[in-house]
């Protein structure tokens, strides 16, 4: 059983291996130079619920 309390289902997690820099800012002028080796990608649905009996969300 799912659980849609925060209203996203996960559908699929995976690890993509891959190699890059990234930079996290420090300070106002000081970045830092972090090497990325795996990213975790989650694909998910998005269960927001509306009236939809309502004519106001006809053209949403």
């Amino acid at each position: 059983m799912l659980s849609t309390k925060e209203g996203f289902v996960e559908i699929l997690e995976f690890t993509h291996f891959v190699t890059f820099f990234s930079f996290n800012k420090i300070g106002e002028n000081h970045k830092e130079k972090i090497l990325v080796k795996k990213v975790t990608v989650v694909v998910a649905l998005d269960l927001g619920t509306r009236n939809t009996k309502n004519p106001d969300n006809e053209s949403e």
